[in-house]
């Protein structure tokens, strides 16, 4: 039984090209090289996401990043 699925997308021929040359670059097929772009890009939007959602939740509590940094700080100090 397979377990992968064959996903299909469409792009320009010079992105292709610029895909192809990066993947070889890397040493990667193809495939691998998607994968890992993909997983990059999902782990980016996903960190935005969290940096937004502290942030907002900052901005409620009146706290500046200022704040946070002289806290770790001072913590980091301690015994």
């Amino acid at each position: 039984m397979r377990t992968t699925r064959v996903l299909a997308f469409s792009v320009p021929p010079e992105f292709e090209n610029q895909i192809l040359r990066h993947a070889k670059m890397e040493h990667r097929t193809l495939s691998e090289y998607l994968r890992e772009a993909v997983r990059h890009y999902m782990t980016l939007r996903q960190f935005e996401a969290t940096q937004k959602a502290v942030s907002a939740r900052m901005k409620k509590k009146g706290l500046r990043v200022s704040d946070v940094e002289t806290a770790v700080e001072k913590l980091r100090k301690r015994p």
